[in-house]
């Protein structure tokens, strides 16, 4: 099957400076500067259809899990050290941020990671910058396509024609309920989304003032809510920001709703705590909440599901987090074939990934004990969960759009700011430019 050919990379630093000044300035490029390009040549990683056995390799390790799942990773890099003498994986855990910043320069340099995770929404941006490579014949000679993982999340791997991740996991946006609470108002979960306002009422009745929590913050709640309505934060071609139409509205308004009629209190900040406390008895937040909630609040009765649909279809933010090959990868024939023995053998063995809460991406992982007795196992029972993923696009700079545009649209209307109209589309005013700025620099 024919490729087209990968990214252009190497565009060079005086062309970049002066068609991306007005970027620079916007804080679009950050931690990009002189580098782009510098990352690699963009050529597809090499491919091998056998496990190492060549000479003693140290394979740097770079993810963004600095919080309790950081040592479930630690757990995994061990098993495989213990199982490979002549591979040793050395893992760096550095917060997203600063691993975005640093990843691009460090691998320019020859000082960088072989291997890395990244968010996929991250992909477009270190493809397009020759940090990460095409791993289409690294698929191939691993024999791993679509059916061994969960199919929505390997599409969303690819980037203009060609794969740079290789899925770990999904994680989502759920719903978490008071199963006390909810009982006190003769509810049962999960919660029906087309009566949500008369479940809230009855929750209200029985003694829970504020049962569902609303934080300017929780932008992910933005998006699984544009889904519902039926919206998109951009078009299929990711030229043009849509998610000021009618839909980008409406899930703003509904937003907005909720702290008007009091289900939600004004100027929330963290949703945990009240749900730990008893005084939430509905909370949306990420599936990292579950190793949470067991660790801090082990007497809390609470049951997972996937998020109520009150739009027109089932919508919940999601994201993932990828295995990725660096240019640096391939600086030696046994580089490239330890870094990618690693990649599949962690995928193939991350079952207990589940322990950070999130759903294993690989089907051999899923279909274990360790994932079935995991809470958030049951969100795959419900069928809204996997029709209902709403993936953050494949566009370089993604997050900083993000930024100035539809998170800080989100916090105006939820803190009352802003009428949902207006930010709306304001919000996608201010995308669609820098989007445009955007696509002049990488000539795309």
């Amino acid at each position: 099957m024919s490729r087209s050919a990968p990214p252009p990379t190497g565009f060079g630093r005086r062309t970049f400076l002066s068609a991306g000044i007005g970027l620079v300035s916007a804080g679009l490029l950050t931690a990009c500067g002189a580098s782009v390009g510098s990352g690699g040549t963009g050529r597809p990683a090499r491919a091998f259809d056998a496990a190492y056995s060549g000479k003693p390799v140290t394979l740097q390790f770079w993810n963004p899990f600095t919080g309790g799942d950081g040592p479930t990773m630690g757990r995994i890099v061990t098993a495989f050290n213990e199982a490979h003498d002549n591979i040793t994986v050395e893992m760096t855990s550095l917060a997203a941020d600063d691993l975005y910043a640093k990843v691009l320069p460090a691998v320019g340099s020859g000082k960088g990671p072989e291997v890395a995770i990244m968010h996929l929404d991250q992909l477009s941006t270190f493809a397009l910058r020759g940090t990460i490579l095409p791993l289409d014949d690294v698929v191939d000679g691993a024999g791993l396509d679509r059916q061994d993982f969960i199919g929505q999340v390997w599409d969303e791997g690819a980037y203009r024609g060609h794969r740079y991740g290789i899925p770990l996991d999904v994680f989502v946006l759920a719903q978490y309920t008071s199963t006390v609470a909810l009982r006190k108002a003769g509810l049962t979960a999960p919660l029906d989304g087309s009566s949500f306002a008369d479940q809230m009422q009855s929750l209200r009745s029985a003694g829970i003032e504020n049962p569902f929590w609303v934080s300017g913050g929780n932008w992910q709640l933005y998006i699984s809510l544009l889904a519902q309505f039926g919206g998109t934060l951009f078009d299929e071609s990711g030229t043009r920001a849509t998610f000021g139409g009618d839909a980008g509205v409406e899930a703003l308004a509904w937003m907005r709703e909720q702290v008007t009629t009091g289900v939600s209190p004004a100027g929330v900040g963290d949703v945990r705590v009240p749900f730990k406390n008893g005084s939430e008895a509905l909370m949306a937040d990420l599936t990292a909440a579950v190793p949470d909630l067991h660790d801090t609040a082990p007497d809390l009765e609470w049951q997972i599901d996937a998020l109520p649909t009150v739009g027109d279809r089932p919508g919940s933010f999601a994201n993932s987090h990828n295995f990725v090959l660096t240019a640096q990868s391939q600086t030696s024939r046994e580089t490239a074939h330890a870094a990618q023995t690693f990649v599949q053998w962690a995928s193939a063995n991350s079952a207990t990934w589940a322990d950070a809460g999130n759903i294993p991406a690989r089907n051999v992982a899923r279909d274990t004990s360790t994932f079935r007795n995991a809470s958030q196992s049951a969100l795959l029972g419900d069928p809204d969960t996997l029709d209902g993923l709403a993936f953050l696009p494949q566009i370089p700079s993604s997050r900083t759009i993000a930024a100035n545009s539809y998170q800080r649209a989100v916090s105006q209307v939820v803190l009352g700011q802003s009428a949902p109209d207006t930010a709306a589309r304001f919000a996608a005013t201010t995308a669609q430019q820098q989007l445009d700025e955007l696509r002049k620099v990488y000539a795309l």
